[in-house]
């Protein structure tokens, strides 16, 4: 259930214990509607979900795009949305890496080498 997921990783990202604390973070929510998601019965709104990506620095399609697929009621709109978040999971993952080789080549340049001394 990703709502859920969301909630516990803010939990984890703000060092909350308790879903009253998450609750009292999240806007428009309560520590019923926590108990209706953990249990399926409910799911985030969009701007819930949007306010945790930015509170957890997660990638905001990416929410959204998970979101639906949990939202959508037929079989068919759920593999749609599932394999469109895994072409963009992919994408945000192969643009992280090139971004971390970009960065750490920087770094080598500007670097100090021992055999420079």
């Amino acid at each position: 259930m990703f709502s859920a997921g969301l909630i516990e990783e803010l939990k984890k990202v703000k060092g909350f214990t308790k879903d009253v604390q998450a609750a009292e973070e999240i806007p428009n929510l309560t520590r019923a509607n926590i108990s209706h998601i953990k249990s399926g019965s409910r799911n985030l709104t969009e701007e819930q979900a949007l306010y945790i990506a930015e509170q957890c620095n997660l990638n905001k399609e990416w929410v959204l795009v998970n979101l639906a697929e949990e939202v959508s009621r037929s079989p068919e709109a759920k593999k749609v949305w599932h394999e469109f978040a895994k072409k963009l999971s992919k994408s945000v993952t192969a643009a992280a890496l090139a971004l971390i080789v970009i960065f750490s080549g920087l770094e080598a340049k500007h670097e100090p080498s021992a055999l420079s001394t």
